[in-house]
């Protein structure tokens, strides 16, 4: 689940614009021809699962200066996340919604338009986020957008990425590289690529594998 909020110049964008940028913000839509980086049903599940509020505050000051039709330039947004999700996705949804944004100003306003983006990604604990009345820790959640895909591919070893030497993490479908750096786990001859290693430990769960201490 992701709650993003969006805070825009009050007045600049019109209702068309605001709804435009809300869709691509939940499409993660920045433009950019990443070949199959999630399988269509993790993108499917993680878009029904993600919110978009665009607020247009009465008052806003960024320093000296009231941001509005007069000076519409700053644009804030702000995502919140599963905490141990940011430490591996951070940097990316920031260059990601910072091209979402300023590109989707740009082409409402005008290619003379000069927005500046500030983005906040905010990590939630275990357990403080919940869905029908029920507590749900990343791993959960997790599962909401790759469970399908999961049980699909569910013996089949590890699944390739869309480029040589990358294969799916088995947890959480993103696409790992399998350099020097990479977290990884051989199981029966076959080498599984993780995001992290928390996806590992789950994934060794289900193996049956132990991990060393």
């Amino acid at each position: 689940m992701l709650f993003i909020e969006v805070f825009a110049p009050r007045g600049v964008l019109g209702a068309e614009g605001r709804e435009l940028l809300a869709t691509r913000l939940v499409e993660l839509d920045d433009g950019v021809d990443r070949g199959e980086y999630h399988p269509e049903s993790v993108e499917e599940n993680s878009r029904a699962y993600t919110q978009v509020v665009v607020h247009e505050p009465l008052t806003w000051l960024a320093g000296d200066r009231a941001v509005g039709v007069d000076w519409p330039r700053r644009y804030v947004v702000r995502a919140r996340i599963p905490a141990p999700w940011v430490k591996q996705v951070a940097g990316e949804l920031i260059e990601r919604y910072d091209r979402i944004v300023a590109g989707t100003v740009r082409e409402v306003l005008g290619l003379d338009a000069e927005p500046q983006v500030w983005v906040e990604v905010h990590g939630v604990r275990e357990g403080a986020l919940g869905l029908d009345g029920r507590a749900m820790g990343a791993e959960a959640i997790g599962r909401l957008f790759t469970g399908s895909w999961r049980e699909s591919v569910r013996g089949e070893g590890p699944v390739p990425g869309p480029e040589p030497d990358t294969v799916h993490c088995p947890v959480c479908s993103m696409v790992v590289k399998l350099d020097d750096s990479a977290i990884t786990l051989v199981h029966e001859g076959d080498v599984y690529g993780y995001c992290t290693k928390h996806c590992r430990r789950a994934h060794a769960a289900e193996l049956g594998v132990p991990l060393p201490a």
